[in-house]
């Protein structure tokens, strides 16, 4: 089936890891005919059968390893051929109404490195992270903007990408594994020159962790990698990185006092939390990196 016109320059990206629960219903949001590529770390619930039921256009990237989200969505970006490249998680909902808004505000604002939607959250409300010239940690709008603004700060859930810019800027920093990455592009858009728009006539549900099921082992997966993150990111964007790794010795050190105290309480869930940022405050104080993934 031929893609309308409107669609014929863009190409959907979406990293899933276990993402069952929400990926039929994301692919099946998506106008028909429209290229989508899903790049699959790993997953052990039946992602890739349930996208190949649901949508047999789908073109399915199967990694073997879960090198981490960044590295996931550069390969799938590396194989866009349109001028724009739509990054989304598995847990949005993007009708062709929805990405029609995102298109014209691509054409509108053409010196733009990246178009977002305005994010519904699923009872109610949106979600509308902001960030200002040069600051690192974003805030939540309070009020629905009327129309398209220029920010300094993306949240990655759903992000229509220059495909020009993507190149310039080389794609998501592969050092990090999970969370902070769509901070440190922004960053790196900005240094740039390239603006950030959201349109707000864009609206697009967003499930918000909902794609993969919460274990224990999720809860000690975010937390390290948070943690880890937040490190990285800190010392990448200023700071003496001495004393940042004394910090995260220190916090490492608490982390796993308290872990000891849950022991005794019988949480497990902070048990494994407080291991979790125990073990990734470690990892950063010693210069580990977040993946066992060689450079290159």
């Amino acid at each position: 089936m031929p893609t309308s016109p409107a669609f014929d320059d863009v190409t959907v990206v979406i990293v899933t890891f276990n993402s069952a629960r929400t990926i039929v219903e994301c692919v099946g949001t998506l106008p028909n005919g429209i290229r989508v590529i899903v790049v699959d770390n790993a997953s052990t619930d039946g992602t890739c059968a349930l996208v190949e039921q649901a949508r047999p256009d789908v073109e399915i990237v199967r990694n073997t390893v879960n090198e981490g989200y960044g590295f996931a969505n550069n390969q799938g970006m590396a194989l866009v051929k349109t001028d724009f490249g739509l990054i989304l998680n598995p847990d949005t909902l993007v009708d062709g109404e929805a990405l029609s808004h995102l298109m014209a505000a691509a054409d509108r604002n053409p010196d733009a490195a990246m178009i977002a939607p305005l994010l519904l959250r699923p009872r109610g409300g949106f979600e509308l992270p902001l960030m200002g010239p040069w600051e690192k940690n974003h805030h939540q709008a309070q009020t629905e903007p009327d129309g398209d603004f220029c920010t300094w700060f993306l949240t990655g859930a759903a992000l229509l990408c220059n495909m020009v810019a993507w190149k310039h800027v080389g794609g998501f920093d592969e050092a990090i594994f999970l969370y902070n990455e769509d901070a440190d592009l922004a960053l790196r858009f900005n240094a740039l020159g390239y603006s950030q728009i959201v349109t707000p006539l864009a609206k697009v549900p967003h499930v918000g962790g909902g794609s993969v099921p919460q274990t224990l082992r999720v809860r000690w997966l975010k937390d390290w990698h948070m943690t880890w993150s937040n490190y990285y990111f800190e010392g990448k964007y200023g700071g003496d990185p001495v004393a940042r790794r004394a910090q995260a010795r220190s916090s490492s050190f608490k982390s796993g006092l308290r872990a000891l105290l849950y022991v005794l309480l019988l949480n497990p869930k902070k048990v494994v939390g407080n291991a979790a940022k125990a073990s990734a405050a470690r990892a950063y104080a010693l210069e580990k990196p977040s993946t066992n993934r060689r450079p290159g």
